[in-house]
This record gives structure tokens, C-alpha cells and sequence, in this order.
């Protein structure tokens, strides 16, 4: 620990209580960020991303599977759903926070690495891989599984550094934490290759005590996957047919894969450029002449993190070359966890624990004016700035505007009829719900499948209210949803400003409203349109 953080006149604290002290600033620090990059989205979003919409509707209903993907990220938004609603803040809130508990992990395993300034720094670093924070606002499968992959390469790194140590339950928890990723999105299996890899060239199977705790922790996860495996095995045509699909693509985008891959790159050096900004500066600014601390565990520690940080995605460029696998940027949103400790334990110039205060408050100030304009910045932009100047985003959509107009046009047609239901696709449609009662229901592309929280029957009973949005930038695309229109008693068409007026900068929707076999025969008509 640095001499400046002792206040003069006092005698130095104990390494236990200076290691207490870091801790709790290091809480406090990632707490921070999470009200940080949770306020700004809460304050400019007027309208959450897809996935976040997406989750708050899957939370609203606990099922051992949903029709694309594992059920973990909705059960974790299951309970904030109950006690609060579905308020979009949960969502920013929830996936900064599966980001930062993600970087908590990796600095209590750094500590057993490195020296605890080191291990401080590199969770500074790690929160500037936009992946962990920026991108963790988006709450979905990719970023859940942060938290619980960084457990996994943890655990792991335990089980083979020191086997079955002092009776300690290591491969318990590796159980856990590799069942949990799996529970959140299977492509978790990538980076399970990659530990198997490494176990394999590191000859660490060779070990009984190795093979034992892999073994207890394969059962454990199975364990608790079996409900889900379960699952699986009903309903796997949905789950397995959206991943086939998504990976495997065909006609003309075939000949784009291998193109692809270097924009796939690039955006992966842009992700991680705040972070790689950082590195180069402590590389470049460097006490020349000064060598680096080893301990005496620095080679497996450095080839582990080496496997775990290069590993997955020389993988996955593999297995997209040669299998001619589709990718998309954001599915590679794990791999970068332990880039961070990686770089502080090989690169000259990020020895921490060397560094002088001058050089720690710069570090700090930095980061920090990088966080906040970071977190403000980007709400602002994709929220308010974007709408005045005529670009539409997600972000931007008046879906409360859009929510009243809907709502006035049922009570215009369907009189004193209570919408219970209404049908369209996971975000424009979800996106006007969440401005509705609490007890509106969505029927996700009016396709009971996808919603297993609604009797089959419920449509077809009930009756409802269809949206499909008709502005090219985001237009609706569920197959049945212009089926059901057509059925409907009464339709029409509503057109409000996005972010102008024009037919790509405008709200367009179509509407109808859908009889039910419970509704009064004299009720299931529309009543006449008022008078202009």
C-alpha cells in the first residue's frame, strides 16, 4: 500500500485493516457506478431497448424455459417485477449491477494473483471494457451472464491452482457458477471449451484430486440444470431453433460471414479502446528501468489468464471460419473479463502498487469524468439530442404518447369494454404496455407460444387490441400478426411525430380491435368512429 494514503502523524494500520479499507472503497466505487449509468437511462429514455422491454414481461411469469432463451435473466427480474411493476429503471439498474458484481468478483480473484493496488487498478480497467458497464444498461442474457462467468473462470482457476486445498468447496461453487451461465445462454459452452483446453495442455487432468473436483462439479451443475434439461427436451424446437437460426445463416448473408469478421474485430478494439487508452498510457509514461514483480505462481496465473482472455474469442472466429457461423458483436460481451487482470499482471508501467499518489488521482479523475460523461452522454444523446435533431432511436419513441392514443381510440370503439390484452410485437407493443394498467397483458407477435404466461385460449376469449408499426426503420415483423387483423371487428391507422413528421421519422401504426368469444354479443362489434 502507497505511503500517501496513510494521513501524516499517524502510525501505518495493519495490511489486514489496509486490505478492509480498499475493499470497502472498492464497493463503494462500483455501487456508485451503477446509480451512475442507472439515473441518466432512467431520466432521457423515454422508451427502454428491446431486451429490456423483452424482460419485463418474461419476469412477469417464472417458466423453466422461454421460447429463445434459458430462464435465468427473468428470474432474476421476476421479483423487482412483483414488488415494483414493470418500470424500466429495474432493468438499467439490474444489468449494471450484474456487470459490476461481475468486476467484484474478478477483484477478489486478482487479490490472489497480485498485490491489492494491482488488483484495484485492474478492476478500474475492467470497467471501461464498455461490455461491463456502458453495455450493461442493455438487459439481457449477455450481460446476466457476466456475473456468473466470472465466477466460473474464478472457481476454476481455483480448483487447478491448488486442488481440493484446506477442505475448501471449490468445485462446489464451480458447479454453481457453470450451471448458472449455462441457465443464462448456452453459447457459455464456448468458454467451458476453453477451460477444458487449458486443462488438457496444462496436464492438470493428470491429477486425481483435479479429476475428482471436476467430476463433484459436473454433478452439482447438472443437478441443477435438470429442471431446465427437462424443459429442454418438450419444448426444444423453439429454444434450439432460435439458436440454429441465429448462428446459421442463409442466402446472400452467407457470403458475408467471413467479411463480417473484421468488422467484428474492430468493433471489439472500439469497445475495449478506453481501456487499451489507459494501458498505452501507463506503458508509455513508465518508470524506465524498473522490473516487474513476479510471485512464484506468475507463470499458471499468466497462462491461465491468457487462456481464458484470448481463448473464447480465437475460438468462436474459428468456429465461424470453418463452420461458416454467423456472428454478431455484442454475443462475444464475456470474453473480456479477464482482460483487464491479464494486462496489469504483463504490461510494464501498470505496477500500481509502485505508483505515486500524483499518478493514482490522476488515474481516478480520469476515469471518473469518463464514467459520467460516459453514463449522461450517451442517455442524452440517444434520448433527448437525437429526437431534436430528426433521428429516431429506440430510445426516443413517444411510446407514452403512443400509449394514450391507443387507449383513447379502444374507448372510442369499444366503449366501456376493458382492454385486458393487447397483441404485437416484444418492443414497440411492449413498449406502449408498460404505459398502460398494470393489468394489460401483451401477447408477443400473437403467438401463444412465446407468451406461456396467457392461457392458450386467452386471445381467442378475451379478445384484444393488435399493433403493428409500420415505420421502416422498425417495423413490425411478427408473421401473425397481419393475419389477426385482418380478423379484426374495426381497424385504422394512427400516425404521430418521432422525431418529425415525414413517413421515416414518424409514428405509423395500424390498429384493430379483436372480438372475444366471452365479450357480449352486442359488445363485440366497434362502435361507430366520432364525428370530426
Amino acid at each position: 500500500m502507497n505511503s500517501w494514503l496513510i494521513p501524516p502523524g499517524t502510525r501505518p494500520a495493519p495490511a489486514f485493516a489496509r486490505h478492509l479499507s480498499l475493499n470497502g472503497a472498492v464497493v463503494v466505487a462500483l455501487l456508485a457506478l451503477v446509480v451512475l449509468w442507472t439515473l441518466p437511462m432512467a431520466t432521457f429514455y423515454e422508451t427502454p431497448p428491446w431486451d429490456n422491454v423483452e424482460e419485463l414481461f418474461w419476469g412477469g411469469s417464472m417458466q423453466w424455459g422461454y421460447y429463445k432463451h434459458p430462464p435465468l435473466p427473468s428470474w432474476l427480474m421476476g421479483l423487482p417485477v412483483l414488488l415494483a411493476g414493470r418500470q424500466p429503471w429495474l432493468t438499467y439498474a439490474a444489468g449494471v449491477g450484474c456487470g459490476v458484481g461481475a468486476l467484484y468478483i474478478m477483484w477478489r480473484w486478482s487479490l490472489g494473483m497480485m498485490p491489492p493496488m494491482r488488483a484495484a487498478l485492474a478492476v478500474l480497467l475492467g470497467s471501461l471494457v464498455t461490455y461491463h458497464v456502458q453495455r450493461a444498461t442493455i438487459f439481457n442474457h449477455n450481460t446476466v451472464q457476466l456475473l456468473p462467468m466470472a465466477g466460473y473462470w474464478w472457481m476454476l482457476w481455483r480448483v487447478l491452482r491448488r486442488p481440493s486445498a484446506g477442505g475448501r468447496f471449490d468445485w462446489l461453487w464451480l458447479g454453481v457458477f457453470a450451471a448458472l451461465s449455462m441457465l443464462t445462454k448456452y453459447s457459455a459452452l464456448v468458454q467451458f471449451a476453453v477451460g477444458a483446453g487449458f486443462i488438457l495442455r496444462e496436464g492438470s487432468w493428470r491429477d486425481a484430486r483435479v479429476r475428482r473436483d471436476l467430476l463433484r462439479a459436473g454433478g452439482v451443475a447438472l443437478l441443477l440444470m435438470a429442471p431446465h434439461l427437462a424443459w429442454l427436451v418438450q419444448h426444444g424446437d423453439q429454444t434450439i431453433g432460435y439458436a440454429r437460426h441465429s448462428v446459421h445463416p442463409s442466402g446472400p448473408l452467407l457470403k458475408h460471414v467471413h467479411p463480417r469478421l473484421l468488422r467484428i474485430l474492430l468493433v471489439q478494439v472500439a469497445r475495449l479502446s478506453p481501456m487499451l487508452l489507459f494501458v498505452a498510457w501507463a506503458w508509455f509514461t513508465r518508470e524506465r528501468g524498473t522490473a516487474q514483480e513476479k510471485t512464484p505462481q506468475g507463470g499458471f496465473d499468466r497462462r491461465f489468464l491468457a487462456w481464458a482472455t484470448f481463448g473464447p474469442l480465437c475460438l468462436v472466429l474459428a468456429m465461424s471460419v470453418l463452420l461458416h457461423m454467423r456472428l454478431v458483436a455484442s454475443w462475444l460481451s464475456t470474453f473480456f473479463l479477464p482482460v483487464a487482470v491479464w494486462a496489469v499482471m504483463v504490461v510494464p508501467g501498470l505496477e500500481a502498487d509502485r505508483w505515486t499518489r500524483r499518478r493514482w488521482v490522476g488515474t481516478l479523475t480520469v476515469a471518473a469524468i469518463l464514467h459520467i460523461a460516459g453514463s449522461f452522454g450517451q442517455a442524452w444523446v440517444d434520448g433527448v439530442w437525437s429526437a431534436r435533431h430528426g433521428y429516431i432511436t429506440r430510445a426516443n419513441l413517444p411510446s407514452g404518447q403512443i400509449a394514450e392514443a391507443v387507449q383513447a381510440v379502444w374507448h372510442e370503439r369499444a366503449g366501456d369494454r376493458p382492454l385486458k390484452l393487447m397483441v404485437g410485437d416484444t418492443w414497440f407493443t411492449g413498449a406502449v404496455v408498460l404505459h398502460m394498467d398494470p393489468d394489460v397483458q401483451l401477447l408477443i407477435d400473437g403467438d401463444p407460444r412465446t407468451s406461456p404466461w396467457l392461457p392458450p385460449d386467452a386471445l381467442a376469449r378475451e379478445g384484444g387490441m393488435v399493433l403493428i408499426l409500420d415505420t421502416p426503420e422498425f417495423r413490425s415483423e411478427g408473421a401473425l400478426l397481419e393475419p389477426l387483423l385482418a380478423t379484426a371487428s374495426c381497424s385504422g391507422s394512427l400516425r404521430l411525430p418521432w422525431a418529425g413528421e415525414d413517413d421515416a421519422r414518424s409514428v405509423r401504426v395500424r390498429w384493430g380491435i379483436l372480438p372475444g368469444s366471452d365479450v357480449q354479443e352486442e359488445l363485440r362489434g366497434c362502435l361507430p368512429a366520432a364525428a370530426p
